[in-house]
């Protein structure tokens, strides 16, 4: 085996939008003590091989059971975690930014590591009853990791289970399920990679009673009034520099939409890329609302503007500076939308946590892969 299958499978499912959206997901693969992992900040869709980051793989298990000061902040603690993660890169790679999962990667004994966040599996992580299915489901094939902080605090945890999960089945487990997370899936070929998302993608696709409707629907709404809420937006959203609004409706989204109940689904994000590109809150407007005033309040308790203004009965908009960054709000409130939709078969829906959000929201390693 060689670096090339590393390639060719970040490239596949990376150019797949039902595995991978906006720059997420990372893999990774083992040769001679070195894990080559996704360099932070790139897309698996057309990463090049330069832009694999190589690692020292004992420096990185010797983390797994780092302990800071009780003493250091939140903070200070990620700061840390962060500098020692950076030293066990090889030498010449110092440029690179590595994955800040390269940790959990390391632990796998397997040589090919794929991450991906497929909305179809985040409705089963992000659903209320998704722990309960996913052991009914998959039994002792997959193992499920409760709602954890990414990066060290994940790798700790999963330690820990991993080796539970050893001591009752002789292996460390290869589908490993996290809550409001994604899936690692691990294996020493690409075939195998593929044969057990397969798998747990069948598993799930027989259980769910209703699958997302992207069919076009029409709106009453002249094409004039779009255009002037388009325009209030950039005037709102610019404040003198760049803006690019894009309106996106459709079946599933106004279902959602049909008031602020059918709407509380999407009204908290789901998994850290929503945060990273859609913020941690959509704006929710009644159709017959002064955009202006909703906004400028949004903006004043949030301390930001929103990414995403929905309107009851219309459809939303996704803001961004940039036509990328539009385009990545709206591909991931689309899947939100998705991801609230599977959710329904497994209990409804269960967003993170406030005080996650805020933390997946001011977290520097975040903010330089959004940033990236």
């Amino acid at each position: 085996m060689s670096l090339v299958n590393l390639y060719e499978m970040s490239h596949r499912y990376g150019g797949d939008e039902e595995f991978v959206l906006a720059g997420g997901g990372n893999t990774s693969y083992k040769e001679n003590g070195v894990l080559y992992v996704k360099g932070s900040g790139v897309q698996l869709s057309d990463i090049l091989p330069e832009q694999f980051v190589a690692m020292d793989i004992k420096k990185l298990l010797k983390m797994v059971g780092q302990k800071y000061p009780a003493s250091m902040s939140n903070a200070e603690r990620e700061e840390k975690a962060l500098s020692d993660m950076m030293a066990a890169r090889l030498p010449g790679e110092d440029e690179k930014r590595p994955s800040v999962e390269s940790i959990l990667h390391a632990m796998f004994p397997f040589k090919l590591v794929l991450h991906v966040h497929p909305p179809l599996i985040n409705g089963l992580t992000c659903g209320v009853s998704g722990k309960k299915i996913c052991d009914e489901l998959f039994g002792d094939k997959a193992v499920w990791i409760e709602l954890t902080k990414p990066g060290l605090v994940l790798a700790q945890v999963c330690y820990e289970v991993f080796n539970n999960y050893a001591a009752g089945t002789g292996s460390y487990p290869q589908i490993v399920i996290l809550q409001n997370h994604g899936i690692f899936i691990a294996a020493d070929s690409v075939e195998e990679i593929d044969k057990l998302m397969d798998y747990v993608v069948d598993e799930l696709e027989s259980f769910i009673t209703e699958v997302p409707d992207f069919e076009a629907a029409v709106i009453s709404y002249d094409a004039g009034s779009l255009q002037t809420a388009i325009s209030t937006l950039e005037d709102l959203y610019s404040s003198g520099g760049e803006a690019v609004i894009k309106f996106c409706t459709n079946k599933q989204v106004l279902l959602f939409l049909s008031d602020a109940e059918a709407f509380r689904p999407l009204s908290k994000p789901f998994s850290p890329d929503h945060i990273v590109n859609c913020k941690d809150e959509p704006l929710f407007i009644e159709s017959d609302s002064d955009i202006a005033p909703k906004f400028a309040a949004y903006t004043a308790r949030k301390g930001f503007k929103p990414r995403i203004v929905a309107v009851r009965g219309l459809g939303f908009f996704a803001l961004g500076e940039t036509q990328k960054s539009a385009d990545r709000a709206q591909a991931l409130f689309l899947d939100a939308v998705k991801i609230a939709t599977y959710a329904k078969s497994f209990g409804g829906a269960n967003p993170l946590p406030d005080e996650f959000a805020d933390f997946i929201l001011n977290w520097e390693v975040e903010a330089y892969r959004s940033k990236a």
